[in-house]
């Protein structure tokens, strides 16, 4: 599947520690402090999201570091909303474990 396909996540987006100049996407009320690449995965794919994990990518703006990222098959909704339902089944399984 071509990566136009796809809908780019990396684990920035969700940080609670960055500002949104710093490339977090997400409230800070909605955010999670440090989230991990299979936290995202995990919540992509419990919202049924065909999702690969792609763990030797690099942010763009952060080369030297490789905290990978999530590619998610569009699904017909804006990428603002896929990050915020992705973000709270993150929440809701951190509460939970």
């Amino acid at each position: 599947m071509p990566e136009t396909d796809r809908i780019v996540i990396w684990p920035i987006y969700f940080d609670s520690r960055l500002s949104r100049n710093d490339g977090r996407r997400v409230s800070r009320r909605s955010a999670v402090k440090s989230p991990r690449l299979d936290e995202i995965a995990e919540a992509a794919r419990l919202l049924d999201l065909d999702c690969t994990v792609e763990a030797k990518k690099a942010h763009p703006a952060a080369g030297w570091e490789k905290q990978g990222r999530v590619l998610v098959k569009k699904a017909g909704a804006p990428k603002s909303s896929i990050l915020c339902d992705v973000c709270s089944k993150m929440k809701e399984l951190r509460s939970t474990n």
